[in-house]
Order: structure tokens, then sequence, then C-alpha cells
């Protein structure tokens, strides 16, 4: 427990992305939420249905209803199988994982990105575990990475050890920004962003996720920031060295607040909850807290 919440380094490698697969099956059960109903009359329901027509047959796991357990697969195998109907599969999970280039930093524990980044481990490993198809959509300045189902989970874990590279710093924007034309339906959408500049065209395309989807946006901070005492910084990103004293503290920590409420503003005023967590809290909490409150299937 100690190397997840202080890790060795803020730079997490393959293995360690591969490790939250085990500590994922340690969150429980996510608690029941309301249907959502939306103007264009689809409902997002939490639980499975059971469609009329099969997709497949799989191993049987813990979630499954025991109600379409296949017998004759099961007795002919010897290893329990399920049945796996069209609705089945209709809770779909789908990660946005946004970084600026302030994410790669922290004061106490690990950095915000390294933190953001194990919540995203957590959450694919419990996709993986239940079953249910997960997306990932990974945003660098302008550049987009998008997988619309994840299949090769060893291909998605280096992805997400490459996000905690502190060399992304450079190339990280200050705005966050969405591909055009990402038409999504039906998904529980986690993004996972410190970003708190939407640009105009980010807030159209959010607003048509927020209609067609569930879609929660989890942020952190980190409680010391404005505590860093007085002195000259140089910092490995920046060519200068920065002075810090009681007036510059006294105006970035005002700065961020007036930021932090519009920003708050313009999400609810989209209909999307913004969580936001101590850097320094177990990400295991963070997650089960998601589920506690319905945030995730």
């Amino acid at each position: 427990m100690d190397n997840l919440l202080i890790p060795p380094s803020p730079e997490l490698t393959t293995e360690e992305i591969q490790r939250f697969s085990s500590y994922a099956k340690q969150l429980g059960k996510a608690q029941s939420a309301p249907i959502l109903r939306h103007q264009n009359g689809q409902d997002i329901s939490r639980k499975k249905g059971h469609g009329i027509e099969l997709r497949e047959i799989r191993p049987y796991v813990s979630t499954d209803d025991v109600r379409h357990m296949d017998w004759r697969v099961t007795a002919r195998t010897g290893t329990p199988h399920t049945r796996v109907y069209t609705e089945d599969v209709e809770h779909r999970t789908f990660i946005i994982c946004s970084f600026s280039k302030d994410a790669y930093f922290g004061t106490e524990t690990t950095f915000i990105s390294t933190r953001l980044t194990q919540i995203a481990a957590l959450i694919g490993w419990r996709s993986y575990i239940t079953r249910d198809p997960l997306s990932m959509l990974t945003c660098q300045e302008q550049s987009f990475e998008l997988t619309n189902i994840v299949r090769d989970w060893q291909t998605w874990g280096q992805g997400l050890a490459y996000l905690t590279k502190i060399d992304n710093r450079a190339c990280s924007n200050q705005y966050f920004n969405l591909p055009n034309h990402l038409l999504v339906k039906g998904s529980n959408i986690i993004i996972l962003s410190d970003q708190m500049f939407v640009s105009e065209k980010s807030r159209a395309i959010l607003t048509q996720l927020a209609k067609h989807n569930r879609v929660h946006w989890l942020s952190l901070e980190d409680a010391n920031t404005f505590s860093i005492p007085d002195g000259i910084y140089q910092f490995s990103h920046q060519k200068k060295a920065i002075e810090i004293n009681t007036a510059h503290r006294k105006e970035a920590k005002q700065r961020y607040l007036e930021q932090f409420q519009k920003h708050h503003q313009l999400l609810v005023s989209l209909g999307i909850p913004k969580l936001t967590f101590n850097v320094n809290e177990s990400p295991i909490a963070i997650v089960k807290t998601l589920l506690n409150m319905g945030a995730l299937h």
C-alpha cells in the first residue's frame, strides 16, 4: 500500500499499471443510481437488462446474474459459463485523461498526473474484471489518442504509464480540448483532468456528451501548493528561476480560486458534477467514493 500512496517515482511503469488489477478486485460493488431520462428519449439505467439477442457465452464472473447461467456449456466444460445478451453490454465506461503542465507537480506523496493515472488504472481494471466495455481518450495539446474499446490491455497499460512521463510537461496544454465529432452515447464518462480552462469548441462538445451520457469531472488538489516557503526555485521545465514570496503566493491563490469557481459554474450549467479530491488521498478510496455515489457501475 505504501508504494501505491507514495510511489518511488512519479513516472509509473507498465508493470506498476498492471499490478493495479489486484487492487481493483477489492473495490466492491457500485451503488444503485436513478435512471437518467434525456430529451432524445434514451434511458440510461445502472442495471443490466436481459435482452432477447444472445451476444456471447463466456466464463461466469461473480457479478453475473445466476439466472443467465448456461448449464449445458457449464456441464460440458466443467467451468461455470453465462449467457450475455445485447442489453447486458450497455454499461460502458469512457475515461478521458487530459493534464496540464501543472499536473506534473506534487509537494508530498506524488504528482497530480501520477495520482490521476492511478485512478484511471483502477477504473480500467475494474471494467476488465466486470467484463464491461472500456473506452479511453487521452488528450495532449492538439493530439488525441482514442481507443473505442480496449482489447489489448498490455498496450493500454503502456499508454497509461506514458501519461506519467515528466517530459509530457513541455507539451501539455492549459486548455481542455476535445476532438471534433466525439460521438458517445449511453456511457459513464469520467474526465480525469486538472485543467480549468475549457475551449469554446470543447464546451459545445461537453454539452452534447452531457445530454447523452452520465458525465463526471474528477480533479485533484495539492493543499500545500500555496504554502511553499519563500525562496528562489528552479523547476526543470523552466529556464528561469522563480521567486516565491508571500505576495506571489497570495496572488496565485486568488487567481486559482477565481478560475476554480468559473470552471465549477460552467460544469454546473452543463449538468456535469465536479469532484475534487486531495492528491495525497488513496486512489482506492477515491474510486470507492465514485462507486458509492453511483458515478461508476
